[in-house]
Order: C-alpha cells, then sequence, then structure tokens
C-alpha cells in the first residue's frame, strides 16, 4: 500500500508534540520537521541494516524473529537492549531447536550500536508486519 501524497493531516499527541516542538521552529513548520525526521531515520537504518546484515546467521536471524512475533518495540526507549533480553529469557529448547548458541549471540547483541539496535528491530518488524497483534491466531 502506498502512502498517499499531498495535502494531509495527522494528529499530533502531546509526546509527538515535544520531541517536534523544536524542530519545527528551526525548519518553519511541521511537514518540513516531519519530512527532516522521516528522512535522516530512514538514511540511518538504512546504513546500520548493511552493517548488521552479514552479523547474524540464519538461524540467530530465525530465533529473533520468532521472539518478534510476540513483541511490541514501543516507545523507541526500550528497542535498545530489548532484543538482547529476549535472547537472555529465552529457553534452552527453544535456542536447541533453532541451532543458537545463546552465549554467541549475546555477545554480538551487547556488541549492536544504537543505530544497529533500531536497524535490526526495524528489519524484525518489517519481516513479521509491525503489528505483533496480527500474527496471532
Amino acid at each position: 500500500m502506498g502512502l498517499k501524497t499531498g495535502r494531509t493531516s495527522i494528529y499530533v499527541n502531546v509526546e509527538m508534540a515535544a520531541k517536534l516542538g523544536p524542530l519545527v521552529e528551526r525548519y518553519g513548520g511541521l511537514s518540513k520537521a516531519v519530512t527532516i525526521v522521516a528522512d535522516r531515520y530512514h538514511e540511518i537504518v538504512a546504513v546500520d541494516r548493511r552493517t548488521i546484515k552479514d552479523l547474524f546467521t540464519q538461524s540467530e536471524f530465525n530465533l529473533m524473529l520468532n521472539n518478534a512475533l510476540s513483541t511490541i518495540y514501543e516507545p523507541a526507549g526500550v528497542i535498545v537492549g530489548a532484543v538482547l533480553a529476549d535472547t537472555q529469557d529465552e529457553e534452552p529448547d527453544v535456542l536447541a531447536y533453532f541451532g543458537v548458541d545463546r552465549k554467541v549471540l549475546i555477545q554480538k547483541l551487547k556488541g549492536l550500536t544504537t543505530g544497529q539496535a533500531f536497524a535490526l528491530v526495524d528489519w524484525l518488524e518489517e519481516k513479521r508486519g509491525n503489528d505483533p497483534a496480527e500474527t496471532e491466531d
């Protein structure tokens, strides 16, 4: 589904207003501020996705994706460390099923930069669909 371009409306809640307010003032409008934020986020995630692409094995990605099916990565402050926490709490039989060494994966996750953690979560959300409730039976 493509996003409609042109004039549209957006609901600005209190949290969003607090975060975007200074940018709206700096850039002279809400549309410009949102465009800049989205452009910068997109660029950071694209660059960091490339850096993590070869870091994880397919088995590790599959395990993390399995965990992402029931994880909500909001607000943004929970993203750094969220996948690590899921891995630390994983049952040994699930790790064995996916063929993943917990210690190795934990070391990789601990080594991620903030941008890489966001890129990883962005990739997981893309693969699972954004809403974990959509994947429930």
